[in-house]
C-alpha cells in the first residue's frame, strides 16, 4: 500500500469514527476547503471542536458510512501530492430506505517530511445542495 492509500484508509477511518484526535492529525494547521459555493479556511483547532458536532448532526441525518472508492495521486514535488478522491457514502434516514451518494473531492497534500497531511480541497460538487434535494436536509440546509 502507498503512502498516499494508507493516508487516505486513516482519513476513511477517520470520517466514519469522528474521532476529533484522529481527524485534526489528518490536516496541516490551518487548511483551506472549497466547493461550487466559495472558500473557507480552518485552524485544526477549530475543526478538532467541531467534530462532536458534526458526529451528532450526520448521526441525526442517518449516516451509515463514508468509503473511499478510488484514489489517483498525482505527485507535484517533493513535498505536494494532487489526489482525486471518489467517495461513497450512505445514509439510512428513514428505515429500510438507505440513500448512497458519490462525492468526488481533490485535495492537495503537503508533506513535510513525516508524512501527508491535507493542506487544501476541493469538493466538486455541493453535497449540501444534493443531500437537500435528496430529502436529507430540509430545504434551508442552514445546520
Amino acid at each position: 500500500m502507498s503512502e498516499i492509500d494508507a493516508f487516505f484508509a486513516r482519513y476513511e477511518q477517520s470520517a466514519n469514527s469522528f474521532d476529533p484526535e484522529l481527524v485534526a492529525a489528518l490536516y496541516t494547521d490551518p487548511f483551506m476547503g472549497g466547493d461550487p459555493n466559495g472558500v473557507a479556511s480552518m485552524s485544526v483547532a477549530a475543526m478538532r471542536q467541531a467534530v462532536p458536532a458534526r458526529r451528532d448532526f450526520m448521526q441525526q441525518i442517518g449516516f451509515r458510512f463514508a468509503r473511499v472508492q478510488a484514489v489517483a495521486a498525482t505527485p507535484l514535488d517533493a513535498h505536494y501530492t494532487m489526489a482525486k478522491v471518489h467517495w461513497h457514502l450512505r445514509f439510512e434516514k428513514t428505515a429500510g430506505q438507505p440513500q448512497d451518494f458519490r462525492f468526488d473531492i481533490t485535495y492537495f497534500l503537503f508533506d513535510p517530511g513525516n508524512g501527508p497531511k491535507v493542506a487544501f480541497y476541493i469538493s466538486q460538487e455541493d453535497e449540501r445542495q444534493v443531500m437537500r434535494e435528496a430529502g436529507l436536509l430540509p430545504a434551508d440546509g442552514d445546520h
